[in-house]
């Protein structure tokens, strides 16, 4: 994600109350399930509590309506997939709430601090507002401004909708242009249909799109990664300093150690884990939402042509895409994640 397009945001936003990430569950219709962070799930009732590492997936005729402790309002629609992630930016913890698949209507509160509001191919921050995020089965954002304003960022750029303006953003790919909204209700149904018709057309140039994206999370995932593995290594020398002070019988000078730079490096070093974990879980996410139900398309229109030009160009793109996710994102997740 872009942290530098989000710093001014966030600096503005540390005067108001921090949005919590817990929420009760106010309202359900249809079924709801909840993934929780340990990898269980089960289904999701009002009364119940959504947290931190939590998914939400609604069915086909499913409704579930959060509501945070800042009273503000999150209604997840038919069909998606929800959940709530932390990342650390400019050394301080967000809450990040993501749509990966379906359709979400925010209500924020005013005077509250909002999260920052992700899709596979956009992040926004915002203020004060009413708008919903639609994320496509082709990994396209589709962002409507109801009241407020919103910045849509994506691939470095940004766009900045106001009510009653919206705009769609391609996986791997800038903000396209912004266009009136003028009250008209948009369809998610019709709109991703359109997404999946174009996709099928043109499922090389779909693909790339997607592996785009999961290429610039694995990139950042490895960043972190990265970063974690130096202080982690650091850590075990600075530890190993500090345990001969400590047999010298040099206390204080251990302890003042271990005050001055031991501890202000665990508290890096786990930022460092919080965003290589934000960043891992996002492209699971992709693969198991994005790539697969592209996958399975394809393979249901070929399946009496499995030997077609395009198909044999797909799967042969599909599993490079696969070969890579394996090798830089796989190893940063842990069982319960699936």
């Amino acid at each position: 994600m872009k942290k530098a397009i989000l710093s001014a945001f966030l600096l503005s936003a540390l005067c108001f109350p921090v949005f919590s990430a817990e929420s009760d569950v106010v309202y359900i219709d249809g079924w709801v399930d909840l993934k929780d962070s340990s990898g269980e799930v089960y289904e999701l009732f009002i009364g119940d509590r959504v947290f931190t590492g939590d998914t939400v997936i609604t069915g086909d005729d499913g409704v579930a309506e959060l509501e945070p402790e800042s009273g503000s309002r999150i209604i997840i629609k038919p069909g998606t997939v929800f959940s709530i992630k932390e990342q650390n930016i400019n050394g301080k913890k967000h809450s990040v709430v993501s749509t990966t698949l379906g359709e979400v209507a925010f209500k924020f509160n005013k005077m509250t601090q909002e999260p920052i509001i992700a899709t596979p191919s956009t992040i926004m921050g915002i203020r004060g507002t009413e708008f919903t995020v639609y994320a496509g089965a082709d990994g396209s954002s589709l962002v409507v401004v109801d009241s407020g304003a919103v910045e849509v960022s994506s691939q470095g750029e940004s766009v900045y909708l106001e009510a009653q303006q919206g705009v769609e953003v391609l996986p791997g790919k800038t903000p396209g242009e912004k266009f009136p909204v003028m009250g008209k209700a948009v369809d998610f149904a019709e709109w991703n249909v359109d997404r999946i018709d174009k996709m099928m057309a043109s499922p090389g140039e779909a693909l790339a799109s997607i592996a785009s994206q999961m290429d610039s999370m694995a990139a950042q995932t490895a960043e972190w990664t990265a970063l974690h593995t130096e202080s982690t290594a650091e850590l075990v020398k600075l530890r190993a300093d500090m345990d001969a002070l400590f047999d010298a019988g040099k206390d204080d000078e251990a302890r003042e150690l271990y005050a001055g730079i031991i501890r202000p490096l665990e508290i890096t070093s786990l930022r460092y884990v919080m965003n290589y974990r934000y960043y891992a879980l996002s492209a699971l996410s992709m693969r198991q939402h994005i790539l697969s139900g592209f996958y399975i398309r394809m393979k249901t229109a070929f399946i009496g042509d499995k030997e077609n030009p395009v198909y044999k160009a797909f799967t042969k793109d599909y599993r490079k895409i696969l070969t890579g996710y394996e090798q830089r994102i796989v190893p940063n997740l842990v069982e319960a994640d699936y």
